[in-house]
């Protein structure tokens, strides 16, 4: 695996730091909603990519934490407080985020972001990305056979875990399908944040 850097360790991504911030207008921070294996990495790393929000991974800030994480309840709760100072940071900086590796599965999570950006004139963007458990399982298999995520406590049984917890989406979060391809999960990802930036020029 390549070395990340400095930024990227600490679980803000900073590829698009050296570029014109992507943002016409208020400012955003995008909250991924979803099962583990629903695409959220994917679909984060995409926003990141081709609309130069700020990638805020609560998994890496955890592995930063935490590099001998025993995934205890304390370690997530600090990981995920951590995350929330990242994202404050970000809006206080004028940089819109989006906000990856964390499920959002009960709203009180949702509620907490939304009260750390609100002050500073920013607007929540929840997206749920609806996908069947069993592609979710798959998903986690094949990347717990080539080592591909960080949390070691990521299997496929944690889908029905993190199932029985789930509270419905909000009634304003974007509802996409993610059991499809990545390349179209991504497509449609970016052009729902494009099609909120664009309604939020035509306001002002």
């Amino acid at each position: 695996m390549q070395s990340e850097s400095s930024a990227n360790s600490a679980g803000v991504d900073a590829a698009g730091q050296n570029r014109k911030d992507a943002d016409d207008g208020r400012p955003l921070v995008v909250a991924l909603i979803g099962l583990p294996g629903s695409g959220k990495s994917i679909a984060a790393r995409a926003l990141q990519d081709q609309l130069g929000l700020r990638r805020v991974c609560r998994d890496m800030i955890r592995h930063a934490m935490f590099p001998k994480c025993s995934y205890s309840f304390a370690e997530k709760r600090a990981a995920f407080r951590a995350m929330l100072l990242a994202v404050e940071i970000n809006c206080m900086l004028g940089q819109s985020s989006v906000i990856d590796g964390v499920t959002f599965s009960r709203h009180r999570d949702l509620q907490r972001v939304d009260a750390a950006i609100r002050r500073y004139g920013f607007l929540p963007v929840p997206i749920y990305l609806d996908c069947p458990p069993d592609v979710a399982r798959a998903r986690i298999a094949d990347d717990v056979a080539h080592n591909r995520h960080l949390a070691r406590d990521r299997t496929p049984a944690i889908v029905s875990e993190v199932m029985m917890r789930f509270d419905a989406p909000p009634p304003n979060a974007l509802v996409i399908n993610s059991d499809i391809p990545a390349a179209d999960l991504c497509r449609l990802v970016v052009q729902a944040v494009s099609d909120v930036r664009a309604s939020l020029r035509a306001m002002s």
